[in-house]
């Protein structure tokens, strides 16, 4: 199990700073979810603790280690699915475990493979299928299968469900929570960016509100295990609702005041350096 320390965590793209002063301590066995407009390094902060961006030296702790690039503790499920569409389905959770369990034979991966196919609750046959000739649901079923098979103690999951509809969403999301939830004792951290009030509300132990960017961490708030949302809660519960409305509002006045300086920058002829085209690869 892993725990996060994020120490006053700074980041920028070409001079433009993304991230300004980050400060959050996650234990081992939480599960995040970060929420904010788009834009506001939501994604960048994830690459940042997968090891895909450089961060300074004990800005960033994982398990009491500064970052240094990309680790097999760390596995990635990203919103475009990230299957290499060369290779069988099967084949991109096998070429996975292979990484990591080198001594392993090819019959020990697969049945590997499998078994996590079927905790995902994909058909077997669609193993030996080309990612092409899946739908978005089962691609992201598969990417996430081969998440969970490399058991990483830590999981980053980027606005994984997002372009899914809502019943294969919905589907998803309670496998994910049921997956995380049967760990105990060794209970993977995951972090998870969403744009859905909702979806933070029922899959996290912590929300983390992001700022506009340069961001800082605006807003947070944390479950009890006697609290967490449940989903045949989640619109009836009066504190939860007002929960709810407060996150929606928190970020949609952002919203309303990236909005308004954007215009006033432009009716002073200066589109400026927050422009939201320029910022939309922090999102």
């Amino acid at each position: 199990m892993l725990d996060v320390s994020m120490n006053n965590l700074q980041f920028g793209y070409d001079k433009e700073l993304v991230l300004s002063g980050v400060d959050y301590k996650v234990k081992a066995g939480d599960f995040v979810c970060l929420l904010g407009q788009s834009g506001c390094g939501k994604s960048t902060l994830l690459r940042l603790i997968g090891g895909l961006e450089k961060s300074s030296p004990q800005e960033l702790l994982v398990g009491g280690r500064p970052v240094d690039g990309p680790s097999l503790d760390r596995a990635m499920v990203f919103q475009d699915y990230g299957l290499f569409p060369w290779m069988t389905a099967g084949d991109n959770i096998e070429i996975a475990l292979k990484q990591k369990y080198r001594d392993w034979d090819k019959h020990q991966r697969k049945a590997k493979a499998l078994e996590w196919v079927r905790n995902l609750g994909l058909d077997e046959d669609l193993y030996d299928k080309y990612p092409m000739n899946l739908s978005g649901g089962q691609r992201q079923r598969f990417a996430t299968a081969r998440a969970f098979a490399l058991d990483a103690p830590l999981l980053l999951m980027d606005e994984p469900f997002g372009a899914l509809d809502a019943v294969t969403k919905a589907l998803l999301q309670d496998t994910v929570l049921e997956l995380w939830e049967n760990g105990k004792e060794n209970r993977k951290t995951i972090f998870f960016v969403t744009h859905s009030v909702e979806e933070a509300l029922l899959l996290a132990t912590d929300i983390l509100v992001l700022g506009q960017a340069p961001s800082k961490i605006i807003y947070t708030h944390s479950f009890t295990e006697a609290t967490k949302p449940r989903r045949e809660t989640l619109f009836t519960d009066p504190a939860i609702l007002d929960l709810r409305n407060h996150l929606t509002k928190i970020i949609n006045d952002e919203i309303n005041e990236r909005a308004s300086r954007l215009k006033e920058e432009k009716a002073n002829g200066d589109p400026g350096k927050t422009s939201f085209f320029k910022r939309k690869k922090a999102v």
